[in-house]
């Protein structure tokens, strides 16, 4: 992970606020606009690369308040997301997966016992939930993700979505299964016995994003046995071109599982087939030249 350790130093470096005007590119014989900046976090994309092809759905938005301007809710979607590798027999995915970050612009939380009181805080507070995913390898048992979740502590305190710096425990409920014949092996149990640390970046106009993610801790067995158990993964993506301002991206990267001690490298290309347009894009604006 110290290649993207590095890529994820050089990312926060170019991290940056892209201005409307930077967002809007102009025909030169037609003055048509286009768009130069992109919303990762609003598309239907396909994937297909070394690992296999495969795809999902990305929602991003956010909920704020009438009687409370400084606070908001950042909320992070991503549907049937899964990719699937025919020629070696083997799936990944997740049916569901949601980031909620609380940012509230002065740091506080009310604690309503008694009379309320406002506790300020140098960081923002979420959580992060999944359910359904699966890792299906090849010669092995499959794994069933019935449910994951995390308390998050997020220490960037940023407004927009473009960084993510947060930490905090765990807990996970999974079932090995026996592939031939189906049926359950052994379920594994982590309450809130496993740390998790995220980092994400991407880049104010959308070309390169990236992302960390590291759990470590013990779990239990239902063979009777508390093991140590680590998880890492990180991507990196690239847009390089698009097509009707709908963007093909180039992707790379790791993981690793201890409990299978498999290390999986992937590349490929994302193409997304339905995106929200990026609204610092001005499609109805006319080049002065």
């Amino acid at each position: 992970m110290g290649t993207a350790a590095v890529s994820l130093v050089a990312l926060a470096l170019l991290a940056g606020t892209a201005r409307a005007d930077d967002c809007t590119g102009y025909q030169d014989d037609t003055h048509s606009a286009y768009a130069t900046c992109f919303d990762l976090g609003n598309r239907l994309s396909l994937v297909a690369g070394t690992t296999g092809f495969g795809g999902g759905i990305a929602l991003r938005h956010t909920i704020k308040f009438d009687d409370d301007h400084d606070v908001e809710w950042k909320m992070e979607h991503a549907l049937a997301d899964a990719t699937y590798a025919g020629f070696e027999d083997r799936l990944s995915g997740v049916l569901y997966r949601g980031r909620y970050l609380r940012h509230a612009r002065d740091g506080h939380i009310v604690i309503p016992l008694g009379r309320p009181q406002k506790v300020f805080l140098p960081f923002d507070i979420g959580a992060l939930a999944e359910v359904g995913t699966i890792a299906w390898r090849p010669g092995s048992d499959a794994q069933l993700g019935v449910v994951h979740s995390a308390a998050l502590v997020e220490l960037g305190r940023s407004r927009g979505f473009g960084s993510v710096f947060a930490i905090g425990p765990s807990a996970r409920w999974e079932i090995d299964l026996h592939r031939d014949p189906v049926g359950i092996a052994e379920h594994v149990v982590s309450p809130f016995t496993t740390g998790l640390a995220m980092m994400h970046l991407e880049t104010g106009d959308g070309l390169w994003s990236t992302e960390v993610r590291v759990e470590a801790g013990t779990a239990w067995h239902s063979s009777g046995k508390w093991s140590p158990e680590v998880r890492a993964e990180g991507s990196l993506e690239r847009i390089l071109l698009a097509i009707n301002d709908r963007p093909i991206a180039l992707t790379g990267g790791a993981s690793y599982d201890s409990a299978t001690g498999e290390t999986v490298l992937r590349v490929g290309l994302r193409i997304s087939l339905v995106v929200r347009d990026d609204p610092r894009v001005r499609f109805d604006a006319i080049s002065a030249r």
